[in-house]
């Protein structure tokens, strides 16, 4: 297999690997918040190793948040937290 470092992706060759349609898939491409910029321009190549790596930090960060949804700690969840409040306040005494 070739060193992902010395392997360049077209556009296209992109917008097929995540399954993005061309229209979605170059609003995507250009966005760099979202997609590491390409490594080449005119015409636009982006490294393979870097893709793999952008894609890494997304699995990551997609799986802390799912973590931090379906099992929140339990120390930090208390069963009167969870009820509403008390429509009426009792005085002490």
């Amino acid at each position: 297999m070739d060193d992902p470092r010395n392997v360049f992706l077209s556009a296209g060759q992109v917008l097929a690997r995540y399954g993005w349609g061309k229209t979605k898939g170059y609003q995507n491409l250009k966005d760099r918040e979202l997609v590491p910029p390409p490594v080449m321009t005119h015409p636009d190549r982006w490294r393979l190793d870097q893709l793999l790596a952008w894609e890494e930090k997304r699995m990551a960060l997609a799986e802390a948040a799912l973590e931090a949804l379906v099992a929140p700690r339990r120390e930090e969840t208390r069963l009167i937290d969870l009820l509403p409040e008390p429509k009426r306040r009792y005085r002490a005494g």
